[in-house]
């Protein structure tokens, strides 16, 4: 991973994949699961995202994806909830999307993560897919699972967030996303990186998932550059107090 310029990082895709589905011991045993925790901290939040960014963009002629900087909380005092990332889409129609986005970056290093390998066929990948998403989807309710030890609070996502000022343009089609790292969906979405899946929720009807490592997955460059600010400037960082 390299910082190309003051926003852009370049990212080898399949070293990626290795070190959080495979779980490479590229470091001392006991301290493996505390430098995936620390590469998390540095860049997990940004590299999901990015990834979104770049999918909507590679799959939508014209489409343009901007990860904003605004926070994404509810307009409340107490009991206020927050989520990581508001996401614009400004479509080749001219129609505009935002979506209300909480990144998970639960992996092979989570609390009952479990290895998925680089070169799993596609069966194997579907059957892992179906695992983690039993694990995180009440079907009969048709909503994320509520708080679990393992998953923390993802309902949270079907929460009307206050949309900022400066976004108003998008008002008219706000999309609740879940971005996970890890390869999840349906048995009938296997070969899907972002899916809809109906919902229970009066307010929005419709939930957004979708997996960066199912997207990476995809992918046949050998490295791609996205646009992930807070990663380069921590690279940078490092870069001055590290030599």
């Amino acid at each position: 991973m390299t910082s190309t310029s003051a926003r852009l990082v370049t990212i080898d895709v399949q070293e990626i994949l290795r070190f959080f589905d495979e779980k490479p011991k590229w470091g001392k045993a006991a301290n493996d699961k505390s430098h995936a925790t620390a590469m998390v901290g540095v860049f997990g939040e940004d590299l999901n995202a990015a990834c979104f960014q770049r999918y909507i963009e590679c799959t939508h002629k014209g489409a343009r994806a901007v990860v904003r900087p605004e926070p994404v909380k509810q307009d409340k005092q107490k009991g206020r909830r927050e989520l990581d990332r508001w996401i614009t889409v400004d479509w080749s129609d001219g129609s505009k999307t935002v979506f209300q986005t909480e990144i998970k970056n639960w992996s092979s290093w989570a609390f009952g993560g479990k290895t998925l390998p680089v070169d799993a066929t596609p069966d194997e990948v579907a059957d892992y897919k179906q695992k983690r998403w039993e694990k995180k989807w009440d079907s009969e309710r048709r909503t994320p699972k509520s708080k679990v030890a393992e998953l923390g609070d993802i309902e949270k996502v079907l929460l009307p967030m206050n949309l900022p000022s400066g976004l108003k343009d998008y008002a008219k089609d706000v999309r609740p996303l879940l971005n996970f790292w890890e390869p999840i969906g349906p048995r009938d979405k296997a070969d899907e990186h972002l899916f809809r899946m109906d919902t229970s929720n009066d307010e929005f009807p419709s939930l957004w998932v979708f997996s960066v490592s199912s997207y990476l997955r995809s992918i046949r460059e050998a490295s791609i550059e996205l646009e992930m600010p807070n990663a380069a400037d921590r690279l940078r960082i490092l870069g001055r107090l590290l030599k």
